[in-house]
């Protein structure tokens, strides 16, 4: 019961910070503003003009249609993964904040196990990760509805969620390990400015994969951001990607989603869903290890 209590103590921290809901999604709102000013556009006009290299009697106006759908939906699955990020690392912020004021400090000298509070904050963060993410989905899909888009399937829905609950899940432990090396207010508001900043570039949303250096992609590649990013935007651009690029051959098809970072590829070979859930897995198990080696002797040295 202590342990549901100080979960529900975390998220209420969470949802009365207005200023903190605000920051936590500044990323997103950035990643739209510049898909509405001119990412989004120069986007759908690749894929007009990548259709267009293969000739054919093609519907100008109907692959511009698609193009856009496309765009959006590929942005959409990007701004999930971010705000799974953001969102969790506001909440771990909650950590931070609490031994700045000493509040840590108060909780430890109680006969409770000190992991309990650990655990504590880390289960708020993916649960307010998970509802976040599952109401960026939903807005989402109203925007493309309305919009005249098609919306996603009950079928698809159940594979959001549950992949919704592996990207948090890693997401989560991420931010919690990278928390525990910052002590005070201004040193996470920097950390906050860092991530905010580079979630973007290391998603591959501001930029396309197939327009970042080689070595770029390789770093890239060693990051469960962009696993996390594959994984989502197979999900929400597949029936779309398949319309837009019918008729075309496969390897047009393949190439775009190399390129845009839907699939990812070693040694040229795509790697499959498999690997991408064992990678954000595995690296979440040793985020969260090396996190828990860092609390024990950050305990032993407070004693």
């Amino acid at each position: 019961m202590l342990l549901l209590r100080l979960i529900k103590r975390n998220i209420l921290v969470y949802i009365r910070d207005r200023s903190n809901i605000f920051f936590s999604l500044l990323s997103m709102l950035i990643i739209i503003g510049l898909m509405v000013v001119f990412l989004g556009k120069m986007n759908a006009d690749g894929v007009v003009d990548l259709l267009g290299q293969y000739g054919g009697n093609r519907d100008a106006e109907l692959d511009r249609a698609n193009a856009e759908q496309l765009v959006i939906m590929w942005t959409l699955a990007g701004i999930v993964v971010v705000n799974s990020i953001t969102i969790t690392l506001a909440m771990v912020g909650i950590m931070v904040e609490d031994e700045v004021h000493k509040k840590l400090s108060s909780f430890y000298v109680s006969p409770i196990n000190r992991g309990i509070f650990v655990i504590a904050y880390v289960i708020a963060a993916v649960i307010m990760g998970i509802i976040m993410c599952i109401a960026t989905v939903v807005i989402g899909e109203a925007y493309i509805g309305i919009t005249g888009g098609e919306v996603f399937s009950a079928a698809q829905f159940g594979d959001i969620f549950l992949k919704i609950i592996i990207i948090v899940f890693s997401s989560s432990t991420m931010v919690f390990l990278l928390a525990n090396f910052v002590h005070s207010q201004s040193a996470f508001s920097g950390l906050s400015t860092i991530v905010g900043t580079l979630v973007g570039f290391l998603s591959a949303i501001y930029l396309p994969m197939g327009m970042l250096p080689e070595k770029v992609q390789l770093v890239l590649k060693c990051m469960p951001m962009l696993y996390a990013s594959s994984f989502m935007r197979e999900t929400f651009t597949t029936d779309i990607i398949n319309t837009t690029f019918a008729g075309l051959p496969s390897e047009a098809l393949e190439g775009y989603k190399e390129y845009m970072g839907i699939t990812i590829s070693w040694s040229d070979k795509v790697v499959g869903d498999n690997f991408k859930l064992a990678f954000l897995i595995i690296s979440g198990i040793i985020f969260i290890v090396i996190a828990a080696v860092l609390q024990r002797k950050r305990n032993v040295m407070s004693r």
